[in-house]
C-alpha cells in the first residue's frame, strides 16, 4: 500500500482547463471590467493594443497559494517592465472578504509591486476570462499579446516567465505556448512518482538504501517549486510512518522553498523553522518561527499553531542554557 501521493495539484501544478470552451486560446481577451483599481490602474485593455502585453492574474486574500505567488508576481513584473508587459491582479474576494482587498494590497506595499483591481461583486471579470475557460483554481493568469488576444493561460508560478520571453520575442503560436505547460505537467509527474519512491523507500525500512540519491533527484527537479519543495521537507519531517528520516535532507528542501517564495509564505517559512529546530539550529528556529507568525497576519487558526510551536522552541533553548 502506498502511503503519499502526490498529484499535480499538491505540487502546485494544476491546469484545470475543461473541454468544450466558451472561450479558447487566441481569440480576443475580453474588456477588463472591474469595480475599482486599488493600486497602479485605472487600465483599459484596449489602450495597450499594439505595443503592450498584459498578464491578468486573478487572485483572492483568502488564497494560500495566491499568496506565495504575489512576491513572484512583483519579480515578473520587475524583469519584464523595460519589455512593455503589464502585470494585474484582479481579487476575486467575494462579499465576505471585500472590505479586507484594499487593507491588504496596503499592508503588502513594495511586495506586491504591480496593478491591483477589485472585481465588480457580480464577478464581471471573472466571469469574462476565468469562467469563460472553466477554469476553477486560483491563483490563475492569463498572457495577452500585443495584438489583444488571449494566447496562454496557466498557474503563474509555473513557465509564466518562460512564456513571456516567448511572446517578447515574437517568436511563440498558442500551441508552443501551449508546449510549455505540457513539459511542465510531465515534469510534475515525474516528480510526483519521484517522491512517492522516495518515502515508500523510508517508510519501508530504517536502512532506505538508494534514498538519499532519489532525494537529491528530487531536489534538482522541483528547483523553485515552493510547494512541492515545502510538501517534501514537512513529510520527512512530520510523517509518522517515515522509518529513515532524513533530517539534513528536509534542511535542504526546507530552505530550497522558503528561498522559492522569498520568504514570504506563512507555512513554508513554519517548515523551514521545524527543520531547522529538528537539526539543532534552535536559536535560528526562533527566528524564523517569529516572522511565519508575523506572516500569518490575520489568519488567527494558524497564528495561534504557530505561536504555540514557538514556545515549544523556546523552552527548547531554555534548557539549551547553562
Amino acid at each position: 500500500m502506498r502511503l503519499y501521493r502526490f498529484s499535480l495539484v499538491i505540487l502546485g501544478l494544476a491546469f484545470l482547463v475543461a473541454p468544450g470552451l466558451a472561450t479558447e486560446l487566441g481569440d480576443d481577451a475580453p474588456p477588463l471590467k472591474v469595480e475599482k483599481w486599488l493600486k497602479g490602474g485605472p487600465i483599459d485593455l484596449k489602450d495597450g493594443k499594439g505595443k503592450t502585453i498584459y498578464v491578468v492574474e486573478f487572485w483572492a486574500t483568502w488564497c494560500g497559494p495566491c499568496r506565495m505567488s504575489i512576491p513572484h508576481l512583483t519579480e515578473v513584473q520587475k524583469e519584464f517592465k523595460d519589455k512593455n508587459v503589464v502585470v494585474i491582479g484582479v481579487s476575486t474576494d467575494s462579499e465576505k472578504t471585500r472590505a479586507a482587498v484594499k487593507p491588504f494590497v496596503d499592508k503588502m506595499g513594495a511586495k506586491m509591486e504591480y496593478a491591483v483591481a477589485l472585481d465588480t461583486e457580480d464577478k464581471a471579470a471573472n466571469k469574462a476570462y476565468m469562467a469563460a475557460f472553466n477554469v476553477g483554481g486560483i491563483p490563475n493568469a492569463f498572457v495577452i499579446d500585443t495584438k489583444g488576444k488571449i494566447v496562454w493561460q496557466g498557474h503563474p508560478m509555473v513557465g509564466l516567465e518562460e512564456v513571456l520571453d516567448a511572446v517578447v520575442g515574437g517568436k511563440y503560436d498558442v500551441k508552443s505556448l501551449a508546449e510549455i505547460s505540457r513539459k511542465l505537467e510531465e515534469e510534475a509527474e515525474k516528480l510526483g512518482k519521484l517522491m512517492e519512491e522516495y518515502f515508500t523507500a523510508v517508510s519501508a525500512s530504517t536502512d532506505a538504501k538508494g534514498a538519499a540519491e532519489i532525494g537529491a533527484k528530487i531536489l534538482e527537479l522541483a528547483k523553485k517549486n515552493a510547494m512541492a519543495l515545502n510538501q517534501f521537507a514537512w513529510t520527512i519531517l512530520a510523517a509518522e510512518e517515515i522509518k529513515a528520516r532524513d533530517l539534513k535532507l528536509a534542511l535542504q528542501a526546507g530552505k530550497a522553498a522558503y528561498d522559492a517564495c522569498q520568504g514570504q509564505d506563512p507555512a513554508i517559512v513554519d517548515t523551514y523553522a521545524r527543520a531547522l529546530f529538528d537539526n539543532g539550529q534552535v536559536k535560528e528556529a526562533i527566528e524564523q518561527q517569529e516572522k511565519a507568525i508575523a506572516l500569518a497576519g490575520d489568519q488567527q487558526e494558524m497564528k495561534a499553531e504557530f505561536e504555540k510551536t514557538l514556545k515549544r522552541y523556546e523552552e527548547a533553548a531554555k534548557k539549551q542554557k547553562p
